[in-house]
């Protein structure tokens, strides 16, 4: 090792270029690499449904979602199935492990949806498999809106579309808001009786002319023709001279039985932008596409098109992820940056400019070189990265400190640079490696984070360890050789505290810490029994004065969705109407930038990845993109305001999200209700969901048991139906003339890229309730009315039948309600507890099986996580400690230094008032045990080395720490300097000449400072007189002649 330190020492000039390119490589990575708001997440979740029109709820749970779900559970690797039966469609949705082989799984339901079609009703539309991921979320949405008709808009929204998805690396641009084509043919039911045609004859007509004829070839010797009779429609006219019936009196077309006409299908779904109707466009970018540059050409592009058109037509863009993700680097940068002067102002304060600067040279090279790995190992720039980054600023310096400052002092002694450096490098290369090891070892664990929660929180770990081994390798490379080049100190004549060191000779704050230290390891177990009662009292008062724990983090949001509700059998145009209402308010409060309605109803991938769980009694959605921070009041503040605003609206219930870029979904409170006994499900159902309504500090209450409603139930006698030669297929064809019509046949008609459905049903005066009544059928004795063999009964209607794993489940949810004596939102954890508690004192089947989901069993998994990542942290922690001392007892004393970073981030909470965040606290914790015990590790290292060179032990610890007194100070300092203005809220931005408090992504760090600085901060000042006091421990006992164990004391004893 030795030799290859000098032959690093000589090949300076090489070492410099390498560092140059290092720099060089990085910083143009860090111009290219991607750049994202979120982590992409392989969401394990794949969504089966087959549509099947007109099919009730429960015929959909027997004939669809049952022979689904005894197909797809033999599949490996699943963890959970939902199955969902509502009107005209079953669906199930698999959820995997996180680790899940997604083209293989993929693979695998394709297959298994395959082999189950068979036992799939006939008629039942082809099964619908589709997988998710976070990175297919839209990226910004484009809408086309104005004063025109609506063919004109959809006209130029799929040009747009056609323009837009030419991009490379946009993956598609789904139009929503639009309106499907249609050929209807209304048939008067009076003219099909007075010309006596039948329903059958007219279906058959129009279907056996709508035909691609290949009628083969002819070679007449001269050559080889192909013959074929196109007879496709291509256009309405083509519909309408088709004849019917003929006879020798003329021919009777169907024109002259029906109206035929080219329009839209029936109107289920709006969307409207900023008031107005409205095209969107959906922007979806190609999972690793740079989002920043994608929705510029996007931008570039929609504009250049608008350009050409009438004024009339407007062009919006709203939901743009490349504001959020500019903003929230902007925010990280300045962050970055301010923690990056704090250290190197405290540095330059205790080392000098020239020592200062070879330290800083670690930061930019360090950086550089993470992100450069960051990039190879196929990652990209996002929040959690730029955190990561923020994290290492005090981390990185911490072995160039100690390189430095121990070169420093040499050189104060009289050495030369070169000297000096080369010395400083043999005598610290172990100590540096032991505490980047120590500090990897805390840090690694948590990038096997399982789960969603997992998959978005481990790239904070995974930077800080890629920082960590580019720190360690600048550290030890480029480091030594800069300072041999330019190292140079400011301070002369050091007391020397090396070689048989004089302490009388020490001034200043050092020699009132030894004066301190030296009382202290004069009676080791008074010291020790102070330091374990301190402890304990503030553990204590933190175990019965906390603020509480949560899981996440509530911060402030640029986002925001609202949720539209109403109940009965509302039409489209109803919806629309109560939306425009809600519509009308939000947009008057102050602060919101663009709003976004959807009504209607929304897409799978919506219904999944949305904010919260979606209703079955929704009737439409608003996007809202707020204003900028500084510009507005907060998010909760502005939710607030929009919940009382719209409270005075009659039958509708409104609720406000924000969109919050953490791993949670969902309300703050939910519980599933599990069971075969559907009578029960519903009776403790009602139960515990009434509970929730009367108890205090919960509100939005809301449970998925089947809304009221009517449906109609056509009963049909069978039997006198056989009588009139009538079956029920051709029942249920006059009743589908009644409501949307029967499909008969498609066509593709010269101006649309798509096939358009023909479909046969009566006018509209005829499309009411009580036509049933009055509809004629025709038999072979003539037409006679549908009364006499069916009976229309009204029945309570089902509006969906949700499974999981089998059984029937339903879901209670709810949120918690500010607290009006703090103006803090009540903790889901407390209330979770109580209503446990309630439920425990019931006496509820047993048949009903109750579980907590969401915040709270998300909230259980990570904290269970943490707990295993903080043993198996000092599990590698404690082998590192053990191969650096070859000694049981200082690996143990090094490793009790943790148990007071924990209790000081517990007493940081307690004082600061803060909530323990599952996440963000915990993660704090279990990474301050790999930064503590670097203290230790350059103490104790220090101390083996000294004290053969010392008259007693006492001496020896007293001098090690007289002499890494600085460096700790220092190395602890900085860390905690780098964090501070992010702890408390401050982002200043040097460029842009401002100072924000707070901010979007402000909160969502602070408990994770707190915890380390504050941690750091207490387990230091105790480090600094108890681990020499633990030092001094053994030889105590010694003199003291304690009656212990030979054997035991020798444990004790420092390695020779």
């Amino acid at each position: 090792m030795i030799n290859i330190i000098d032959y690093i020492m000589q090949a300076r000039r090489t070492i410099v270029f390498l560092m140059v390119i290092i720099i060089s490589t990085g910083f143009l990575t860090y111009i290219n690499i991607a750049k994202d708001a979120e982590p992409d997440i392989d969401i394990p979740f794949i969504y089966v449904a087959v549509p099947h029109q007109g099919i009730s709820p429960e015929d959909s749970e027997r004939l669809i979602v049952r022979p689904l779900e005894n197909q797809l559970k033999t599949i490996e690797g699943i963890e959970e199935m939902n199955g969902s039966a509502s009107n005209g469609y079953g669906s199930v949705l698999l959820e995997f492990d996180i680790k899940f082989d997604k083209d293989k799984a993929l693979g695998d339901v394709r297959e298994k949806v395959d082999m189950v079609k068979s036992k799939l009703p006939e008629d039942a539309d082809e099964p619908i498999v589709l997988e998710f991921n976070m990175a297919e979320l839209p990226t910004m949405v484009v809408s086309l809106s104005g004063d025109v008709p609506d063919r004109t808009l959809f006209y130029h929204a799929k040009r747009l579309q056609t323009k837009i998805e030419g991009i490379p690396g946009v993956l598609e641009a789904p139009i929503t808001g639009d309106r499907e084509d249609l050929m209807e043919i209304l048939v008067s039911p009076s003219k099909l009786e007075n010309y006596n045609i039948s329903l059958m004859d007219l279906i058959k007509s129009i279907t056996g002319n709508n035909r691609l004829v290949a009628a083969g070839s002819i070679d007449k010797g001269q050559g080889k023709f192909s013959i074929k009779v196109p007879a496709v429609y291509e256009s309405a006219q083509d519909v309408y001279n088709l004849v019917i019936f003929s006879s020798g009196d003329g021919a009777v077309t169907l024109g002259d039985v029906a109206e035929i006409r080219k329009t839209y299908k029936d109107t289920e779904s709006y969307a409207r932008v900023n008031g107005k109707p409205a095209v969107a466009l959906q922007i979806k970018k190609r999972i690793g596409e740079n989002v920043l540059e994608i929705n510029e050409i996007v931008r570039v592009e929609a504009q250049d098109y608008v350009k050409n058109l009438s004024d009339n037509i407007k062009i919006n863009f709203t939901s743009d992820n490349s504001d959020y993700i500019l903003e929230m680097l902007k925010s990280l940068q300045a962050a970055v940056t301010n923690a990056i002067i704090s250290v190197m102002i405290l540095v330059i304060g205790a080392l000098g400019i020239r020592s200062a600067l070879m330290v800083g040279i670690s930061i930019p090279t360090s950086f550089l070189m993470a992100i450069t790995l960051l990039a190879l190992s196929g990652g990209y720039i996002n929040m959690m990265v730029m955190f990561g980054l923020l994290v290492s600023v005090g981390l990185l310096v911490d072995g160039s400190i100690v390189m430095v400052e121990y070169a420093d002092r040499k050189m104060a002694e009289g050495l030369n640079r070169l000297d000096a450096y080369t010395q400083s490098y043999k005598r610290m290369i172990w100590p540096i490696i032991s505490s980047t090891a120590t500090t990897l070892a805390a840090f690694l664990p948590l990038i096997l984070w399982p789960g969603v929660s997992g998959q978005f929180m481990k790239w904070m770990p995974f930077m800080v360890s890629l920082v960590l081994v580019s720190s360690l390798f600048s550290a030890l490379i480029f480091i030594p050789v800069m300072g041999s080049i330019f190292g140079k100190t400011e301070k002369k004549d050091l007391t020397n505290l090396n070689h048989k060191p004089n302490l009388k000779n020490i001034s200043g704050f050092t020699k009132i810490y030894i004066d301190i230290l030296k009382k202290f390891i004069k009676n080791p177990i008074l010291t020790i029994a102070s330091s374990i009662g301190i402890v304990a009292v503030l553990f204590n008062l933190y175990v019965n004065f906390n603020a509480g724990a949560r899981f996440s983090v509530e911060g402030d949001t640029n986002q925001m969705t609202v949720h539209i509700i109403a109940r009965g059998n509302l039409s489209p145009s109803q919806k629309l109407g109560i939306a425009l209402d809600v519509e009308n308010i939000v947009r008057k409060v102050d602060g919101i930038k663009t709003t976004s309605t959807l009504i209607g109803g929304a897409s799978a991938e919506q219904m999944i990845m949305t904010d919260g769980e979606s209703r079955s009694d929704e009737i439409a959605m608003m996007m809202i993109e707020l204003k900028p921070v500084h510009e507005r009041s907060h998010a909760d503040i502005l939710r607030q305001e929009i919940l009382e605003n719209t409270s005075m609206l009659p039958g509708v219930i409104v609720e406000a999200y924000k969109v919050e870029r953490k791993p949670e979904s969902g309300k703050d409170i939910q519980l599933e209700l599990t069971s075969s006994n559907n009578f029960q499900l519903t009776k403790v159902t009602n139960a515990i969901s009434n509970k929730l309504k009367s108890m205090d500090g919960i509100m939005e209450v809301d449970d998925t048991r089947s809304l009221p409603g009517i449906e109609w139930i056509i009963n049909v006698d069978r039997e006198l139906a056989g009588k009139y030669g009538v079956d029920v297929s051709i029942i249920g064809s006059i009743v589908q003339l009644v409501t949307n019509g029967i499909l008969v046949d498609k066509y593709r008609p010269d101006d649309s890229e798509d096939e358009v459905d023909i479909r046969v049903r009566f006018p509209k005066d005829y499309r009411q309730l009580e036509q049933f009544d009055q509809l004629r059928i025709p038999t072979p004795d003539g037409a006679i009315p549908l009364s006499n063999f069916v009976e229309r009964v009204p029945q309570q209607k089902v509006t969906s039948i949700e499974r999981s794993n089998g059984t029937r489940i339903l879901k209670i949810r709810a949120n918690t309600m500010i607290d009006p004596i703090t103006g803090k939102k009540i903790l889901p954890f407390d209330k979770n507890i109580e209503i446990g508690k309630w439920i425990n004192d019931q006496n509820f089947s047993n048949e009903v099986e109750i579980k907590f989901a969401g915040t709270n069993e998300d909230g259980e998994e990570s904290a269970a996580f943490l707990g295993r990542a903080m043993l198996a942290a000092l599990f590698l922690m404690f082998i590192i400690l053990l191969t650096q001392f070859n000694s049981f007892y200082q690996a143990a004393i090094t490793l009790s230094t943790v148990v007071l970073s924990t209790v000081g981030a517990l007493t940081g909470l307690l004082i600061t008032g803060q909530v323990f965040s599952v996440i963000m606290s915990g993660l704090g914790i279990v990474s301050l045990a790999g930064i503590i015990v670097n203290n230790s590790i350059v103490l104790i290292d220090t101390f083996n080395r000294l004290k053969d060179h010392t008259k007693n032990l006492n001496e020896a610890i007293l001098h090690s720490a007289a002499q890494r007194l600085r460096p700790i100070i220092l190395t602890t300092t900085t860390t905690m300097i780098g964090l501070t203005p992010v702890a408390l809220q401050i982002t200043i931005d040097w460029f842009g000449r401002s100072i924000e408090i707070g901010g979007l992504m402000s909160a969502w760090w602070v408990p994770f400072s707190t915890a380390v600085i504050w941690g750091l901060g207490f387990s230091s000042l105790l480090t600094l007189f108890l681990i020499p006091t633990l030092l001094a421990l053994p030889n105590y006992l010694k003199e003291k002649k304690f009656y212990f164990d030979k054997r035991f004391l020798k444990t004790l004893e420092s390695p020779k």
